[in-house]
């Protein structure tokens, strides 16, 4: 289509409405109704050039909270410099949003700083990744680019280099026409036409550079936020399982669908209270399982805390003896497959290197960590020491994380008064003096364990009398699922990037070789 055509079609276009414009003022001028529009339609834009220069004065700018929940420390501390990157910018030219090397600079800066997190010291913070490593960061993150621009620049789609070139040409031909009609008008008022230009260069012009500007500073931080996401990634090791199995990893860890009752399998089930707690083992289309690791003592009350948590059917069903312990397999009301594993405990005078090496293990395998205490026994420095062991112990290996912890507090029945066990008891607000100890217990327990976690809950495992269990314990998995799923994410990105990498290299081998023999057979048939 030629430009004589576009102009003859923008000037049809516009023809019906410049006729109506003109003959609506002829009819307000000549019937008197010319004051009585004015003001209201001087109002309406008074109040648009307001409400521009409010919505306009400030940047909006991309949510930055946008973090996985699976990063370490070391990630989210990587993730603080991406995000002073990004806040660096005050304001980006149209001209640096259009010019490559404005971006390879930036990338290459940033992508440096992040490595220099990881490997801080390192002549070359670069040398050790790989090269399909390197190329999914670069895929990941234009991908999420890409959604970005699809989602949010109306007719990307449709939009081609050209059109683009065209569009600024269009933009300068507009400005420069503006500049002789400003001239001219100036030729023939100068007064008048003076105040008018301060005005449209205070009011309008000034809104539309601020919407310009914050545009193109929030596309340019969202490019930033983006690429040192999977910086990130890249240098933590995730990305070495490459692009597809990276995907499948977070798609398996997501939280599950809601619940369709006619869709469930069939599986054996237990009640408590109002809670179902249903054996079932992981399909391969659901969700994966969440581990829970039972830590304690000996004598904690781990395995009846377990056995009412499941069932007594459930648990004699599903027991998987395991290295660290028994293993037990149900399913969440959410649907959420979680697997639960009753360690063996230590002795009362605290975990020998020996059980704490044990201990350890079982929290490495763990997405979240309950630790079963007694309330007979107020000290409780032993299992207080566990868990600050176990916190050193996962600080010193930065590319893991220590799993969320709840404290179940166990044999609250043998408080005072022992001979009472009539559950269920309103420990947080009852007056009896069952409840009012384990009230207190709790209290106790709960600045014991602050700085590991603030969800203690009281229980009690003895068979058909259980207390605690559904309206208490349950509810505290459920809250720290989130975290649990994040926690899964690191261990199976470790164990991905290190299974099969040898079959993986013969399969290379193989493939590099048959291409080879089949270049030789080409070039010796010629």
């Amino acid at each position: 289509m030629t430009r004589f055509r576009i102009a003859l079609l923008i000037v049809l276009f516009a023809a019906p409405f410049a006729f109506l414009m003109g003959a609506g003022g002829y009819h307000l001028w000549s019937t008197g109704w010319v004051l009585w529009t004015w003001w209201p339609m001087v109002g309406c834009i008074a109040l648009a050039y307001f409400l521009a220069w409010r919505w306009t004065r400030r940047t909006t700018l991309p949510p930055t909270d946008d973090r996985p929940g699976y990063w370490t420390d070391r990630d989210q501390a990587a993730w603080a410099l991406v995000v002073a990157k990004a806040n660096s910018f005050e304001a980006v030219s149209p001209k640096q949003l259009e010019d490559p090397k404005h971006y390879s600079d930036l990338a290459l800066d940033l992508a440096k700083q992040v490595a220099e997190q990881y490997n801080p010291g390192a002549g070359d913070p670069f040398e050790h990744l790989t090269l399909p490593e390197v190329l999914a960061c670069i895929e990941l993150a234009s991908a999420d680019l890409d959604e970005l621009v699809q989602k949010y620049v109306p007719g990307s789609h449709m939009l081609r280099i050209r059109d683009m070139k065209r569009a600024r040409k269009a933009v300068e031909y507009y400005k420069m026409g503006q500049n002789i009609y400003w001239a001219g008008a100036a030729l023939l008022d100068p007064l008048q036409t003076a105040l008018r230009y301060l005005a449209s260069k205070a009011a309008l012009g000034t809104m539309l550079d601020r919407l310009q500007n914050n545009v193109i500073l929030w596309f340019h931080t969202a490019f930033i936020h983006h690429l040192g996401r999977y910086l990130i990634e890249l240098n933590s090791g995730r990305l070495r399982v490459g692009v597809k199995r990276y995907r499948e990893l977070l798609a398996e860890r997501q939280p599950p669908p809601a619940d369709d009752p006619a869709a469930r399998p069939a599986a054996s089930t237990a009640q408590i209270g109002d809670v179902t707690v249903t054996a079932a083992a992981n399909t391969a289309t659901g969700p994966k399982a969440i581990t829970i690791g039972v830590l304690g003592s000996v004598k904690a009350g781990k395995s009846s805390l377990v056995n009412a948590l499941l069932g007594r059917a459930a648990a004699k069903v599903d027991r998987l003896p395991v290295t660290a312990g028994v293993r037990y397999d149900y399913t969440l009301p959410d649907g959420q497959p979680v697997s639960v594993l009753d360690t063996s405990g230590y002795g009362q005078d605290g975990p020998s290197d020996v059980d704490f090496a044990a201990a350890a293990e079982a929290s490495r395998d763990a997405d979240l960590i309950l630790l079963v205490t007694q309330a007979t026994v107020p000290g409780r420095q032993n299992d207080v020491d566990l868990l600050a062991r176990l916190r050193a112990w996962f600080a010193d290996k930065p590319h893991l994380k220590m799993p969320p912890v709840a404290v179940a507090v166990s044999h609250v029945d043998l408080l005072s008064p022992k001979a009472e066990w009539a559950p269920p008891y309103d420990w947080r607000a009852g007056t009896r003096p069952k409840e009012v100890n384990i009230r207190e217990c709790v209290a106790v327990a709960r600045e014991q364990f602050d700085t590991f976690t603030k969800d203690v809950v009281p229980v009690c495992g003895l068979e058909n009398e259980s207390f605690g269990v559904a309206d208490g314990l349950v509810p505290a998995i459920v809250s720290h699922l989130d975290h649990a799923r994040g926690t899964a994410v690191l261990k199976a990105f470790e164990a991905e990037a290190g299974a099969g990498k040898y079959d993986k290299l013969r399969d290379q081998a193989l493939a590099g070789g048959k291409q080879v023999l089949n270049i030789l057979r080409d070039v010796f048939k010629k």
